[in-house]
């Protein structure tokens, strides 16, 4: 055991489904995984490792297609996916990847952040990512789209967001578009042709 790991990780990880054992153990012990979406997302309906736990209605699990790899990313649940726990396009978004002439069956949606964030404490981010990304690791996308420039500061730690917009990039063994958010759109119409060229390049991939 790493002796840095502090308690307050020890308990993330017990949240979060893993056993400990002892150093006799280890020799007989198999490494611990989640081995599918349906056991990670069992842990993250029942996670209590954040004050978020107690203002959510659900805890939101990601859905949609995953035979493409194409995966959408937002930051955190609105009211709607807070009630229902699971992600899934908005109406918002449902329209321009209309007009963009793209299949949303053939898409997987998710967040970064699992429960519905009233707040602006970063924090929570840093807490639920360890369920993202173990969520990333089993889908294994080919293509992420990541919609409006906290979800891009995340993924890309990176705060250049104009600059990088709508260009595709490497993202660990994934492609990777960062395009704005589609409820943005909808108060600055004036980016909306914008935002519609970056989501028909998805269309090669699905």
């Amino acid at each position: 055991m790493d002796k840095n790991c502090s308690i307050y990780e020890l308990e993330m990880l017990r949240a979060m489904g893993f056993r400990f054992i002892g150093n006799d153990q280890l020799t007989k012990a198999k490494r611990v995984e989640f081995d599918s979406l349906n056991s990670l997302n069992s842990q993250i309906k029942s996670c209590n490792l954040c004050q978020l736990c107690k203002s959510r209605n659900k805890a939101v699990v990601g859905s949609g297609d995953l035979d493409n790899g194409v995966v959408f990313i937002f930051e955190s649940p609105d009211i709607k996916s807070d009630q229902s726990g699971v992600c899934t396009q908005t109406a918002s978004l449902a329209k321009y990847l209309q007009m963009a002439d793209i299949d949303s069956g053939k898409l997987y949606f998710t967040y970064i952040l699992k429960c519905i964030n009233k707040t602006t404490d970063p924090r929570y981010i840093e807490i639920c990512s360890k369920f993202f990304e173990l969520e990333l690791r089993i889908i294994s996308p080919k293509f992420i789209v990541s919609f409006g420039e906290n979800c891009f500061n995340y993924l890309a730690k990176s705060s250049s967001f104009d600059s990088h917009r709508g260009g595709i990039y490497r993202l660990k063994n994934s492609l990777y578009l960062p395009t704005f958010d589609s409820n943005w759109i909808d108060k600055n119409p004036s980016k909306a042709s914008e935002f519609i060229t970056d989501l028909k390049k998805i269309k090669g991939y699905i």
